[in-house]
């Protein structure tokens, strides 16, 4: 007689649409490919590319899988099976990682499966909520300062969504790298902003960035609400515009910005779009800056499972402090 698959519940979206179309369905559990491990998912966090997906505006939305897709990208959880090829990790490890662009989502289910180079050992120092919220936002703001921005000690930076996910690390990030970091926010999360570690917080209700000059090497833009042509009077020479919101202008930009870069003697300012890519040395780097006391994830709130709609309808507000975590499993 054939073994019955066992099952999980899991949150999908069958068709495009709203948080009304969110559905709680009992789905296989899947078996891990080879180098892949299944992670008993604990806690989960949602990004903006969960209910861009879950909306049809997701620009990678055609790599998902078909119809009905398990939503979210960013777990932390306990390995209960690894594929013949891992080798870095063993069945009951603590893990955290990011599914890839190709990976399928599925975080927001009890188990989902990943691949090893996607995932972190999980130190016991930080809760499951905690390294949930860190792999897409803070990898962004990893890969950003450190792989494409290359920020140094003595640069000043200045970051547009300063409050949000992605923002919040940023600044303990930059602040850890010994930089001069000015926060944009609106006038209710100032204060947070300087006990993030910012030097100096403008509010954007009262003050536009935008028309300073050549005050900063980095213009880090992680809300879209700025542009290179509309920062670039802000950048020194050779300042960089970096954004996280993908745009056809943004695209254009970098473009020319690669191209420009190719004259040794020129001084130009230039742009850059981040992609996030999970790296499981970027992982672990963040945990260690993490264990040494220099960052720690910011949780604006945290929802059973079973309220994801209510948790989805926070995250398109943008009124976020930080990021919001699903409660998957005990």
């Amino acid at each position: 007689m054939e073994r019955r698959s066992k099952l999980m519940k899991a949150l999908v979206v069958k068709q495009y649409g709203r948080t009304d179309i969110l559905e709680f369905i009992d789905r296989d559990v899947p078996k891990p490919c080879p180098d892949q491990v299944l992670i008993k998912v604990k806690a989960a966090s949602i990004n903006p590319r969960d209910w861009l997906l879950m909306r049809g505006l997701y620009p990678f939305k055609r790599l998902a899988e078909p119809f009905p897709i398990t939503l979210g990208s960013d777990m932390s959880g306990t390995v209960e099976a690894v594929g013949d090829k891992v080798r870095g990790v063993k069945i009951g490890d603590d893990v955290f990682g990011m599914q890839p662009i190709r990976g399928k989502f599925g975080a927001f289910a009890e188990y989902a499966a990943i691949r090893e180079s996607a995932v972190a050992v999980k130190p016991t120092s930080i809760s499951h909520a905690e390294a949930a919220a860190m792999p897409c936002a803070g990898m962004t703001s990893y890969q950003t300062l450190h792989n494409l921005a290359k920020l140094k000690p003595e640069e000043t930076i200045l970051i547009n969504g300063a409050s949000g996910g992605v923002g919040s690390y940023a600044i303990q990030m930059a602040k850890a790298q010994g930089a001069h970091v000015i926060a944009v926010c609106g006038p209710r999360n100032i204060e947070l902003c300087k006990r993030l570690g910012a030097d100096d917080v403008i509010n954007y209700e009262t003050e536009n960035f935008e028309i300073h000059t050549a005050k900063y090497d980095i213009v880090y833009d992680v809300i879209g609400r700025s542009n290179f042509k509309k920062s670039r009077p802000a950048l020194k020479k050779r300042g960089r515009y970096i954004t996280t919101i993908p745009s056809l202008g943004t695209a254009l930009s970098a473009v020319w910005s690669k191209l420009a870069a190719l004259n040794p003697f020129g001084k130009q300012q230039t742009a850059h779009l981040v992609l996030v890519k999970p790296r499981r040395a970027d992982l672990a780097a963040m945990v260690n800056i993490a264990v040494e006391g220099k960052l720690r994830s910011l949780i604006d709130s945290e929802y059973p499972f079973e309220q994801a709609a209510a948790a989805f309808e926070k995250s398109q507000s943008w009124r976020a402090k930080g990021k919001i975590i699903l409660r998957i499993s005990d």
